[in-house]
């Protein structure tokens, strides 16, 4: 295997199309809530991020298993899975609780696949290429999601579970994974030996977790947020919405062909850049209230995504493949946990903002990114500083 394999990049980035795949229900919150009018806005927003908690968990079982079970055969279960719940949600929907029950399937795929997508990425790429692969990866997810948002708005207007269909994305990354993925994992291949030694998270280690989960906290404010904001302010219909949901995702694909240059040139201010991106994105979606000021604000968000996720992938990579892939899947579950939690925003901002609106909660996110962009510019200084 060759590190510039064309058709293992292909598989890796096609993978990583369902990363996001929860943002695909976006354009439908609102009608779910029709649908269901006995369920509360916090439920129907945890519809979107439920999947994320069995991330959370999966993830991290997902790194131990790679020691025993091969990459491939975990990333092809975690695909399969993916599309299966995705059938499932179109043809059995009839209450809240079994959305759920499906939206937790989409989650233990996910939850397999994106842990091998960057553990492939850390095993056959180094340095720069592996910062451009894990920016495209991060591209390749926005990407994905994007297609089944904007597809899933379109199908929608048919009949809301309509959207679920969109998850059957997930079969050309199966495909690719079996074609193109080595059936060993690179320990396995090269006989390495290592000695056990007690697994400890390094401190640095520690923050980086931290600022990837407070990151998708602020940044699904907007996906869960969105649809309902258009509704709230009679902008468009169903597909607007979806629209408007495609361009954050839009914004994501973008600016993940420019992560690997950025991170050389700015090195880890570009989590800076991302919590700026968040901030002006928030204000302009509050402040102007129509749809071209609207459409823009959600492309800067969109962009903030592959600017703060691959560094902080990037920056717990070590020699240790092992360690490498536990801590990548370390990562990604902290970060989907602050996922998972985003809806709480809505009970904090009602209690800063005295509102419960969708604008209200812009508002709120606005000026929370805002402090985050300073505190993480002041935080990459003294960092750097210590180091020299």
């Amino acid at each position: 295997m060759t590190k510039n394999n064309s058709g293992l990049k292909a598989a890796i980035l096609t993978m990583s199309f369902i990363q996001m795949a929860t943002n695909a229900v976006s354009s439908i919150l609102a009608n779910i809530a029709t649908e269901f009018p006995d369920a509360s806005v916090t439920t129907i927003q945890y519809l979107m991020t439920f999947p994320n908690l069995m991330i959370v968990a999966v993830s991290v079982i997902a790194a131990g298993l790679a020691e025993r079970i091969s990459k491939r055969t975990l990333a092809a279960t975690g695909l399969l899975m993916a599309a299966v719940s995705g059938i499932l949600s179109f043809a059995v929907h009839g209450s809240i609780l079994i959305l759920y029950v499906w939206a937790g399937m989409l989650g233990i795929g996910v939850g397999l696949v994106v842990p091998m997508a960057n553990s492939l990425i850390s095993d056959y790429f180094q340095e720069n290429e592996r910062d451009t692969m894990l920016g495209y990866q991060t591209g390749a997810a926005n990407a994905g999601s994007m297609i089944m948002t904007y597809v899933g708005g379109v199908l929608a207007t048919i009949a809301w579970q309509f959207d679920y269909l969109v998850y059957l994305l997930a079969i050309p990354g199966l495909i690719l994974t079996l074609l193109f993925v080595p059936k060993q994992n690179v320990v396995t291949q090269n006989q390495v030996v290592t000695e056990k030694k007690k697994f400890k998270i390094e401190a640095h280690e520690v923050l980086f977790c931290v600022v990837a989960a407070v990151y998708m906290l602020m940044f699904y404010l907007g996906p869960t947020n969105i649809a309902l904001y258009f509704s709230e302010k009679q902008i468009g219909n169903t597909m607007t919405a979806g629209t408007a949901s495609s361009l954050l995702l839009l914004g994501g694909v973008v600016m993940g062909f420019f992560f690997g240059k950025l991170a050389e040139k700015i090195g880890k201010h570009t989590i800076t850049l991302g919590f700026m991106a968040l901030f002006i994105g928030y204000t302009l979606i509050y402040i102007k209230g129509q749809l071209i000021p609207t459409y823009i604000g959600c492309i800067l968000v969109g962009m903030s995504n592959p600017l703060v996720l691959p560094q902080c992938m990037g920056s717990v990579v070590s020699e240790d493949k092992q360690r490498t892939t536990v801590m990548m899947s370390v990562v990604f579950a902290i970060a989907n946990l602050g996922t998972f939690l985003a809806p709480a925003i809505t009970t904090i901002s009602r209690i800063v903002m005295h509102a419960e609106t969708a604008a209200s909660r812009f508002a709120f996110a606005g000026m929370v990114t805002g402090i985050l962009m300073c505190v993480s510019f002041i935080w990459i200084q003294v960092s750097r500083k210590r180091r020299e």
